[in-house]
């Protein structure tokens, strides 16, 4: 009885709290929720409050630019498909201009970003390019750093840097006319690294000190502590490539200290390192080289992030070791250079080529079977190693033979699909015919009165497309139909061999398929907004019932569509 008591007053207590809690909310305007979302990052049920209740205000007073706030909070707490509907959700409630000059602006180019962590770079480009479309009427600045975001993509992901200067050097000539405002002098110090980089990766080697020297200088006008030391490593890297390496071991020694004071310890501290490994290398003192080298794989190690640029240590590394006769060591390097260019082709596209060209992956199978044999030959090796290294080359082959015979069997599916007549009437017609004896029927246990009148019923229903309402219900259905759920569920197994959802689903997608095919406007549409034409509350729902029925996703029947 006690403890009774206890729970009763804790129910009440967590009653009042709510009812509290949702008025505090009530009271609360659209600035005051916004600082409480983010005083509450972490929070992620608080946050969720928060954000939900700036979204249903704003729908109540069809206040577009709050509802537009209030989905891009919740994308900031959301990952995967979530933040991606999310984005398109804002895009969708401000296609027409409203108040807020960054929206829809901001869910292009952060939905962007993310697909560029995914690695889907061409929808990744196509939503910068949307972006900075509506930013050139609405906010210059973010135009600009769109050109820059598609610029450092092109670059830095996909190799293609003569593509990406053009757009550094509008970047730069924009914010040269702001470069004495100190609001924008990290955007002009940025454009001004992005040029000598990429005129690094060039060669164009007194183009690239040139850019480097206006930055270093104009950083450290400005007090900009990180971007100094990243122009002075960044000349650091050119004097490596003039054979100036004591110049090169000199600009590290200024940089790096410069670049650990941010508690740092990504890819430009891996590349203060690397071009300490390079000095020493070109110098010939290999003990420091691969002191340093060893350095830069600790790094990757740790963080699992490397370009590309700074794979060249491990080719010193592997030969180095040969020459001493470790091949413990020697494989070690082996490994690893071989499972980061299995990254690489997973993720990237031309990057790939640096490895090949450098160090190929043929010649380290080559090298690796040397030492099978003279370990077969009686010299000790750590045979875990060779283990690991033959599960990576043969993921590597299963994966592409795999993905080959995937793509083959999607391609036929989809052939299959498109080549239906379309005038064929691809739902299923209820017609039975008037020989069907009726002890057919009595097996089902229904008056034969009543089954005919559900099958006409059934036939209107087809016909009149009431498969399309998102909401329909066998129970609403039958309802309609003036009967009862259990025997239209009956029926419908009986003489359609299949599940009422099932059923639904299939009629759901013999018409989207039809309509995708004739309508080359519906292919434009986000897949939230093709399943819902199609019936389907969500996107999610929708693709699995695609699939299940024509054994492709709905993604990849729309692309071979528009290739068509």
């Amino acid at each position: 009885m006690k403890n009774f008591y206890l729970l009763s007053l804790l129910f009440l207590f967590q009653s009042f709290y709510a009812q509290s809690d949702e008025k505090d909310l009530k009271n609360m305007n659209y600035d005051e929720l916004k600082k409480a979302f983010f005083e509450n990052d972490g929070n992620i049920s608080f946050q969720k409050k928060y954000a939900n209740e700036i979204i249903k205000r704003a729908k109540k007073e069809n206040n577009q630019s709050k509802l537009a706030r209030g989905y891009y909070y919740y994308s900031l707490i959301n990952n995967g498909k979530l933040k991606i509907a999310y984005f398109d959700s804002i895009i969708h409630n401000t296609n027409t201009p409203i108040n807020d000059k960054n929206f829809p602006i901001v869910a292009y180019y952060e939905k962007a970003m993310f697909l560029e962590n995914l690695f889907r770079y061409d929808e990744a480009i196509d939503n910068y390019l949307k972006a900075e479309k509506i930013a050139l009427e609405r906010n210059t600045d973010y135009c600009y750093h769109c050109k820059f975001a598609i610029g450092i993509l092109k670059s830095e992901k996909m190799g293609e840097v003569e593509e990406a200067l053009p757009l550094f050097k509008e970047f730069n000539a924009f914010f040269d006319k702001k470069k004495n405002d100190s609001t924008f002098s990290y955007d002009y110090e940025n454009s001004l690294f992005a040029l000598a980089d990429a005129y690094k990766s060039l060669k164009e080697l007194d183009s690239s000190s040139y850019y480097n020297n206006l930055g270093y200088n104009h950083s450290k006008k400005f007090n900009n502590e990180y971007l100094n030391g990243i122009f002075i490593l960044n000349e650091g890297a050119n004097q490596v490539l003039k054979g100036n390496y004591n110049a090169t071991i000199d600009s590290v020694n200024h940089a790096l200290p410069k670049l650990k004071g941010k508690n740092n310890i990504g890819n430009n501290i891996l590349a203060s390192y690397f071009y300490y490994g390079k000095a020493y290398e070109g110098l010939k003192d290999y003990e420091n080289a691969v002191t340093n080298f060893i350095k830069v794989d600790s790094i990757y190690q740790k963080t699992k992030i490397i370009t590309p640029e700074f794979t060249d240590g491990y080719r010193f590394l592997i030969n180095y070791y040969k020459r001493e006769g470790d091949k413990e060591k020697q494989l070690q390097y082996i490994n690893t250079l071989m499972t980061i260019d299995t990254l690489f082709q997973k993720n990237y596209r031309v990057l790939t080529r640096k490895i090949q060209k450098d160090y190929d992956i043929p010649h380290l199978i080559k090298e690796k079977e040397s030492i099978i044999d003279e370990l077969n030959n009686g010299k000790k090796f750590n045979y875990y190693l060779i283990s690991i290294l033959f599960i990576l080359i043969s993921f590597s082959i299963f994966f592409n033979v795999r993905q080959t015979k995937l793509n083959k069997k999607y391609k036929e599916r989809f052939e299959n699909l498109i080549n239906t007549n379309k005038k064929d009437k691809i739902t299923e017609e209820i017609i039975i015919e008037k020989r069907e004896t009726s002890s057919n029927n009595e097996n089902l246990g229904i008056n034969e009165e009543i089954i005919e009148m559900i099958l006409t019923e059934l036939e209107k229903f087809e016909k009149s497309k009431g498969y399309l309402n998102s909401n329909i219900m066998i129970q609403s259905l039958a309802h309609e139909f003036n009967t009862n759920s259990k025997y239209l569920s009956i029926i419908i197994n009986a003489k359609k061999e299949k599940s009422f959802v099932h059923y639904v689903n299939e009629l759901r997608i013999n018409y989207i398929v039809n309509e995708l095919k004739e309508k080359k406007n519906l292919r434009k549409y986000t897949m939230s907004a093709i399943a819902e034409e199609a019936g389907f509350n969500t996107a999610e729902s929708f693709s699995n019932a695609f699939y299940k029925k024509t054994g492709i996703k709905p993604s990849y029947f729309i692309k071979e569509l528009k290739e068509l």
